[in-house]
């Protein structure tokens, strides 16, 4: 076997050379002398500026932008030429020729625009086979096998290309069979190109059988490796000469697969570093704005005056645009970063871009935002030297790593050479204190003059984000007098393609010009109310009914009043059942939900036992036309989100019509249901029966292999279902020794798994998502309470947990600290419930009751446990600490003596009221004394509260104390005095003396920090503010040889004081 692989094997080089050449021979000279040309490799954003390069040219043809559906199979086409690109030697330049190859296909459609949607949608369809690059980018060097299958997938879409450019020419012209006017066109082209789908789906299966095959090779290497380690070191303890003599070539064969190792491990350790930075899909709310906009209608903005001065660098670094609801601020966006990707980009100028969705939670982080834009500006060749650290500072650092990525983000966008580009759209979908940390995060890297320029869409105008700390920016509005006309190109546009596709049943031009004129003057800048409003129009039977949709007065007046419309007709279409069944599964999803998601999921009742096919929704391909037109099904991924914001909510807000009542979505309600679905689907008895079915008896296996292979094991159902969803996953592998037992009987292929998913599409979201939705639940409200709680205890093993990347197995600290931090109410409520929990898990429910002290629901359960004990005198210290005067209260009530001593973590025991002092929480020390706390209770550092509250000095100090003394405190038996005059505190000392405090008191030397100048400022403040009416003698007892502190500048042990 072949150790080292340094370049494509000569089968796999020859079958990409034979498509290549096969390919030219359909190229006209012209186009022969084009491809021939193509020298270089394509750059890391080939994919982006050749799908915008798509859409600018296709500009003169009508409808809305498709490019982007070409992305994941030019997206898989570039990460194959740049894993060949650097592995390759025969021909340097294989690489550039693929890719050229597939552009050029690409290129020479579009101008066959008869054909080219319909070639589009046969790239899609090639998308969903293409192989992941993550998949196989570290094992492809080692492996020969993967080497070829990879070769031979691509060979196989060149041929594909090479049929899609021969195929107009094989019969008389451009004419039938294939004539786009025949009514079965579209279906026709699918056909003809059904065997090259079919070839391409078995080399797509060879490749994932060749991943699999390549992983366990590389295992065996691994374990090859430390058998033989472990044999030379066994034999180096016996005599050298024999060692040497026998183990040569042991030590050839060890040397080379350690030098395979370490390059497959640092490749894989370079990646995952990488990955750990952010694996976040910020490409795909570009590829659909991209796809909802039509040519030409946001160029507008690139003829602003403040857009220009921008782009020239002759205006500060940012430029805000702001806009109204349903302006179209992610079109003028999408349409920003092509213009610069087509107009202003260079090998050395980049474009980064990130898109926050409303519908998407983890896209309104400021982590994900800043870790995204990080990300697209290092490529796995720049993670080495000063990148590499700083990747790795970012993966090991603490929970707030604001700070850490403001950093890198600065370093990167400072880079010398032409600027780089930093496009934002939606950042007022974050809540404020995530938006709070972008726009910090922003002005830090504006104010160390990085070299960017960057371009944020709000509805918000710039003044009241930045609110007076960044006033160096430009700004450009969506309802300007330019925009105007991009709303005209827009309308007419729309109209144009609804009568196109035979929606808009018109044929009086002089209608059709009123209804262009009417949408125009009337949408106010609003593109949201433009299509709904076509939609609306599109539905009248006749054009009497039209010409009134568009008079004045029978116009929607806002959005609302459409969506109210809309509602209506859905109530008239009888769909309302369905459209409520699904409404909060669309509202509540952690994530955008797929067809056949919702298509099983949707109707689903809480505690079903198995899969009821029965109940799958019929048609669900329609969704949109039920909800007409207020969701849409994204083409590649086939989810479905609501068209805007403003939608989801207005099904979150309660409508004033009781008609409309049940489309009304209250977010916790949802957000349960789903929670019980998700519970419910987990323990389907289909999945109890498959996983006992796949795990027959075991073949003889020795225990050690068995946890080699336990530690070795790459494979669980919660690690499968998050690789199907593209899942980040950051936590450390653990042993699994079950899952490895059972695994070693599962097909090679792991077709039961693949099966299992293909049939249960929602198995992947109830997996990853089941706690997520289960924070509201609770014993009342919720079918699924017991359910859930046992899966919680004993764990399951399809249910993914937040913590780690296996199954859940049960309740641990990690789990119930990541419950604190999430809010996880109900989780917490069985841990404080729980007698053996509590004992073993206070301390951490203990922070979140003093953080989340306006909620004390959680800190009754715990009460209720009766379980807790000297414990709760330690949280009564730490809550009056803290100023937590409803947990004091709580406390109280149930029993919390206030004058026990409590301890605290690292700290001598304490009192609640003496913690209160120190801080000079007034309330909470009121309530104390109200309730019996003893002032004169003693501690290890005070006498009593009066001393902390002489420390604590100023306004507060001095109402504390008097609250003190009031409550019967004794001035006497302390050193308040002595404290209060190290502050040169006059108001305290006043008190003080007035109370009765002893002026010739003697005190032991004090074990509390004096100033650092001894006591000059005591006599300095004495001899210009007191009166000598009094004399005050102080006796300071030392050690002897070790005093305390130094008493300079005196030396002797009594110190006179002028005093009252």
């Amino acid at each position: 076997m072949d150790l080292a692989v340094t370049s494509i094997p000569k089968k796999g080089d020859q079958i990409l050379q034979d498509a290549i050449n096969s390919f030219r021979t359909v190229l006209t000279p012209e186009q022969l002398a084009e491809f021939e040309c193509i020298q270089s490799v394509p750059d890391t954003d080939a994919v982006l500026v050749f799908t915008a390069e798509l859409d600018l040219r296709r500009q003169n043809q009508k409808g809305k932008s498709i490019a982007s559906r070409l992305f994941p199979v030019l997206q898989s086409v570039h990460s194959f030429t740049s894993v060949i690109d650097t592995f390759v030697s025969s021909n340097p330049t294989i690489a550039a020729l693929i890719w050229g190859s597939v552009k050029m296909t690409m290129t020479i459609m579009l101008n066959a625009a008869s054909y080219y949607e319909a070639f589009v949608e046969l790239c899609m369809e090639l998308g969903r086979m293409c192989p992941r690059f993550e998949q196989y980018h570290a094992l492809f060097p080692a492996s020969e096998r993967l080497q070829e299958a990879l070769c031979a997938f691509n060979a196989c879409i060149i041929q594909c290309c090479r049929r899609v450019i021969a195929m107009p020419k094989s019969s008389s012209g451009w004419t039938s069979p294939l004539n786009p006017l025949n009514p079965s066109f579209w279906q026709s082209f699918q056909q003809v190109f059904e065997s090259d789908l079919q070839k391409l789906r078995d080399h797509s299966k060879n490749v994932n059988k060749e991943i699999r095959l390549a992983a366990d090779q590389s295992q065996h290497r691994n374990n090859e490796l430390q058998r033989l380690e472990n044999e030379q070191a066994d034999r180096s303890r016996r005599s050298l000469s024999r060692f040497i003599s026998r183990t040569r070539d042991d030590f050839d064969t060890m040397h080379r697969l350690q030098i395979m190792r370490s390059e497959e491990v640092e490749r894989e350790n370079n990646q995952k570093l990488l990955d750990s930075l952010s694996s976040y899909d910020y490409i795909k709310p570009l590829k659909q704005a991209r796809q909802k906009r039509y040519p030409k209608s946001a160029e507008w903005i690139f003829s602003t005056d403040e857009f220009k001065r921008w782009v020239d660098g002759t205006t500060p670094g940012l430029l805000w645009c702001s806009g109204k609801m349903g302006s179209g601020k992610s079109i003028i966006c999408a349409s920003v970063i092509d213009y610069l990707l087509t107009k202003r980009s260079s090998g050395r100028s980049h474009v980064t871009f990130f898109f926050s969705r409303f519908d998407d939670s983890e896209s309104m982080r400021a982590e994900t935002i800043l870790r995204a834009l990080a990300r697209q500006l290092v490529t796995v060749q720049d993670v080495s030297g000063h990148t590499k650290r700083a990747l790795e500072i970012i993966q090991n650092a603490p929970e707030d790593i604001s700070l850490e990525l403001s950093q890198f983000l600065t370093r990167l966008l400072s880079r010398k050479g032409p600027p780089l580009w930093v496009i934002l759209d939606g950042i007022d979908e974050c809540q404020r204190e995530e938006r709070k940390i972008v726009i910090k995060v922003l002005r830090s890297m504006l104010d160390d003059g990085v070299n960017a320029r960057l371009f944020i869409t709000s509805r918000d105008h710039a003044t009241s984000v930045f609110k007076g700390h960044y006033a160096n920016l430009e700004q450009v509005s969506m309802h300007c007098s330019l925009a105007q006309n991009g709303m005209a190109q827009l309308v007419d546009q729309a109209v144009q393609q609804c009568l196109d596709a035979e929606e808009l049943l018109v044929s009086d031009q002089s209608l059709i010009s009123e209804i262009k004129n009417t949408l125009t003057q009337q949408a106010d800048g609003m593109i949201l109310w433009v299509i709904l409003t076509l939609r609306h129009l599109c539905s009248q039977p006749n054009n009497e009914r039209i010409r009134e949709a568009i008079a004045f007065m029978n116009l929607p007046r806002n959005l609302t009043d459409i969506f109210n419309r809309i509602l209506h007709r859905t109530i008239t279409d009888e769909k309302d059942d369905i459209v409520q069944a699904l409404l909060p599964w669309i509202v509540a999803a952690k994530q955008p939900l797929t067809l056949s998601q919702l298509e099983e999921c949707c109707l689903i009742s809480p505690l079903q036992e198995y899969t009821i096919r029965d109940r799958f929704v019929n048609g669900i391909h329609l969704v949109d036309t039920w909800f007409q037109g207020l969701v849409e099904i994204d083409y590649e991924t086939k989810t479905v989100h609501f068209i805007h914001t403003c939608v989801r909510q207005f099904f979150l807000t309660a409508s004033d019509n009781p008609a409309f009542s049940k489309f009304h979505v209250r977010i916790q309600d949802a957000d349960r249901h789903i929670g019980d679905i998700c519970v419910t689907y987990l323990n389907f008895n289909d999945f109890k029966t498959t996983l006992a079915r796949v795990r027959p008896p075991l073949p003889p296996i020795a225990p050690d292999e068995i946890c080699q292979r336990a530690l070795s094991s790459e494979w669980n159902w919660p690690r499968f279902l998050r690789l199907s969803q593209k899942m980040r996953g950051h936590k450390r592998r653990v042993a699994n020794i079950d899952v490895t037992i059972a695994s070693c009987t599962k097909t090679p292929d792991a077709t039961v798994q693949e099966t299992i998913l293909l049939d249960h599409p929602f198995l992947a979201y109830a997996s990853a998502h089941w706690l997520s939705h289960s924070i509201h639940f609770d014993q009342e409200h919720c079918q699924t309470w017991s359910l859930w709680k046992n899966m919680l205890m004993c764990g399951n093993e399809l249910a993914a947990s937040p913590v780690s990347e296996e199954n859940h197995r049960t309740i641990d600290g990690a789990l119930v600290l990541w419950a604190t931090q999430n809010r996880h109410s109900a989780l917490l409520d069985v841990v404080a419930t729980s007698a053996e929990l509590i004992k073993q898990y206070h301390p951490v429910l203990f922070d979140y009751v003093l953080k989340e002290s306006n909620n004390n629901f959680l800190l009754h359960h715990m009460l209720s446990t009766k379980s807790l004990d000297r414990e709760l005198n330690s949280l009564c210290c730490r809550a009056a600490y803290n100023g937590c005067l409803e947990v004091v209260k709580t406390l109280y009530e149930a029993g919390v003596d206030f004058n026990t001593h409590g301890g605290l973590s690292g700290r001598p025991p304490t009192l609640p009221l003496i913690e209160a002092a120190v801080k000079g929480h007034i309330k909470v020390i009121e309530y104390l004394l109200q309730r019996g706390a003893n002032p004169n209770m003693q501690t290890h550092l005070y006498q009593s509260a009066l001393e902390p509250a002489a420390e604590l000095g100023g306004l507060e100090g001095l109402q504390v104390c008097r609250l003190l003394i009031d409550a019967g405190a004794n001035v006497r038996n302390t050193n308040a005095l002595l404290r209060s005059c190290a502050r040169g505190d006059r108001e305290i000392i006043k008190l003080l003396l007035s109370a009765g405090a002893d002026v010739n008191a003697s005190y032991p030397a004090p074990q509390w920090k004096l100033p650092s100048v001894g006591f000059r400022p005591i006599l300095d403040y004495s001899h210009h503010a007191l009166t000598p009416t009094h004399r005050m003698t102080v006796h300071l007892y030392t050690k002897i040889k070790r005093p305390y502190y130094k008493l300079s500048p005196f030396q002797s042990q009594k110190l006179i004081l002028l005093s009252f």
